[in-house]
């Protein structure tokens, strides 16, 4: 069974051009939803200090629907838009959930905390 892909898309946006980039997002986000069934979750945050930063969280059932959203037409269209507006580079974060560590990672876990310890 393949893997839910996660990703997180951070960047900022030159503060005058809020309104166009928000209306632009929105437009998007709603695409993506129409056009996308592989893309199980698509949601956009600002921050609540700084607006002009926005997170993207996305995930995609396998690296297929990854691939789909990453052609879409809507996808170059919101690119076009925010690119000239954004300062800096935008920053992507693969997702993966929590796991319990492996008995290989354990056991050197443990190896290092008896090492610092001074025998009594």
């Amino acid at each position: 069974m393949a893997e839910q892909i996660t990703i997180l898309v951070q960047y900022k946006i030159k503060k005058k051009k809020l309104a166009k980039a928000t209306s632009a997002i929105l437009e998007y986000v709603e695409a993506v939803k129409k056009n996308e069934p592989g893309t199980t979750e698509y949601k956009v945050f600002q921050d609540g200090d700084d607006r002009t930063l926005f997170i993207h969280v996305m995930s995609f059932v396998d690296k297929a629907a990854k691939k789909t959203h990453e052609k879409s037409e809507h996808l170059k269209k919101l690119k076009k838009i925010l690119v000239p507006i954004s300062k800096g580079k935008s920053v992507y974060t693969s997702m993966v959930p929590v796991q319990p560590p492996t008995p290989q990672e354990y056991a050197e876990e443990i190896t290092k905390d008896m090492s610092s310890h001074e025998p009594i």
